[in-house]
């Protein structure tokens, strides 16, 4: 093949092409989907390249982005949408809201933007749209149609370069019986500590702190029992408070999480420098309540949340 042509498939290329489309569709406050139907789908998949729907032997490109945050309720998605991918000088974050009715789309509206490009997960909690806004250490809240309704800084702000705990790269949220909880990854300190849950009152700040059996960890996810469960991401696994545990793999890292009454989606990422994320691979695998995986399902790129439909 020419070099010409080949630098045209380059991943270099295809990132610069992606970043100016995610720049155009901010720009125009665009929603860029690649399909409304979801029938067939019972998960939701946010990744670095896309909105997947997955079903049993079905993966369907919903929607062309980079995104963290999923959350499904009342037939409505919510998503956190990175435009401004790597580059830090700009703050083209955005929030989306996709309406379903019997399993398609049929409505897509921007609700709210110049948000940080390294938000994570966002929940509605409370009838109030939290995102969690990673690099400045704090909880975006906002009213369901946008309107912004205040920031609750959880940590006192620090630079993500800081390696001295200060940082902690809170990236999860969830209210469980009654009470708010923050995922602290503390991936950055040195030496290396474990993640903690960070339990927090009614005005938002930290009540207790719960260290957990793992690194880097992502998710906080209650089971119908109340149970929680986490992502070991740097150990490849999923572990519950109650003490189950499963590695999926010893090279992969876990992330995104989602549980059914029957049934347990993780999410699978190659693990890599943060630039080059968006060409890694990625898959999902869906296990059953014995924690005994019953299929992997690769995808394009590594998966950042999970939702069951």
């Amino acid at each position: 093949m020419p070099r010409a042509m080949a630098d045209l498939f380059s991943p270099e290329t295809r990132r610069a092409v992606r970043l100016a489309q995610a720049r155009a569709d901010y720009a125009q406050a665009r929603v860029r989907l690649a399909a409304d139907d979801l029938a067939g789908c019972d998960w939701l998949v946010a990744t670095h390249r896309g909105l997947f729907g997955v079903g049993q032997g079905t993966v369907v490109a919903i929607m062309h982005g980079w995104f963290f945050g999923l959350h499904v309720v009342d037939g409505q998605i919510f998503l956190f949408e990175n435009c401004g991918h790597r580059d830090t000088t700009v703050d083209h974050g955005r929030i989306i809201r996709l309406d379903l009715v019997a399993r398609r789309i049929v409505g897509a509206a921007v609700l709210a933007e110049g948000l940080h490009n390294n938000c994570h997960q966002l929940r509605l909690i409370d009838g109030v749209l939290c995102l969690v806004d990673t690099a400045r250490q704090r909880v975006l809240r906002f009213a369901p149609d946008g309107a912004p309704i205040d920031r609750q800084q959880v940590v006192p702000p620090a630079p993500s370069s800081d390696t001295t705990g200060a940082y902690c790269h809170l990236n999860s949220i969830a209210k469980v019986a009654g009470r708010l909880v923050v995922m602290a990854h503390h991936g950055r300190a040195l030496p290396e500590r474990p993640s903690e849950l960070l339990w927090l009152d009614d005005c938002w700040q930290i009540a207790t702190r719960q260290v957990l059996p793992g690194r880097g960890c992502h998710d906080v996810v209650a089971d119908t029992a109340g149970v929680l469960w986490h992502c070991d991401s740097l150990g490849g696994a999923v572990f519950a408070g109650d003490g189950r545990r499963v590695t999926l793999s010893d090279r992969l890292m876990t992330r995104g999480l989602a549980l059914t009454a029957t049934r347990i989606m993780v999410g699978l990422s190659s693990f890599g420098p943060r630039q080059l994320r968006d060409s890694l691979g990625g898959a999902v695998v869906l296990l059953d309540q014995d924690l005994r995986p019953i299929v992997r399902i690769a995808l394009p790129s590594g998966p950042t949340d999970i939702a069951a439909l």
